[in-house]
């Protein structure tokens, strides 16, 4: 099986109050971290951003970057233009976002053992699933076309797909105790506790 990765990066960042995916991590922006960390792993990796105009730091050379079909209409959507953009290409992809620094190739690994025949994995953490720290088939794009046509812009509507495995938080615990390769920070103070979680401060 051929698992690609799709890192979305076209969110306006308003409580960070600066566009997430240029945060520095160690000397290089959380988005290139995210992209080289991945590309180690899997194949092709697919940015998503929200349009041309979306100035994004310096990608690798080997990512494809794409842009948001409905921009503005939630994460959802972004993901399905994600999906599509793999469609021929692989079978299932990782999706997660430009400021989850501990997804790792690690993580990615044992995310893909837990896929099995499922249409897709969801780790829960804290009682919560994790949609962006989740596999999904390609298969479901039809799917998740007809939920966006509804109206639908929640991430966390991919966790409700028929077929979508919820890992179980004991079985998430075993594998990384604190579910690092979950977090994220959408505030300058997670942000500042990731770092210092990471030795970077």
């Amino acid at each position: 099986m051929i698992v690609g990765s799709i890192i979305l990066a076209g969110g306006p960042s308003e409580r960070m109050g600066q566009p997430k995916a240029g945060l520095d991590w160690g000397g290089q922006s959380m988005l290139l971290r995210a992209i080289t960390e991945l590309l180690d792993c899997s194949h092709p990796v697919v940015v998503v951003s929200r349009s041309p105009e979306n100035e994004l730091p310096p990608l690798h050379t080997e990512c494809d970057l794409v842009f948001d079909e409905r921009p503005g209409e939630g994460p959802l959507a972004a993901i399905e233009t994600g999906l599509r953009a793999l469609d021929d290409r692989c079978d299932a992809a990782l999706v997660t976002a430009c400021d989850m620094p501990f997804l790792d190739d690690r993580a990615f690994a044992w995310l893909c053992d837990q896929l099995g025949d499922h249409s897709g994995v969801v780790p829960v953490v804290d009682g919560k699933p994790q949609p962006m720290a989740g596999i999904y088939h390609v298969r479901e794009i039809p799917a998740i076309h007809a939920l966006v046509n509804g109206g639908e812009r929640r991430a966390q509507a991919l966790a409700e797909l028929a077929g979508v495995h919820l890992i179980p938080e004991e079985e998430v615990r075993a594998f990384d105790p604190e579910a690092r390769f979950c977090r994220d920070c959408d505030t300058p103070e997670e942000y500042a506790a990731l770092r210092k979680l990471a030795g970077l401060d």
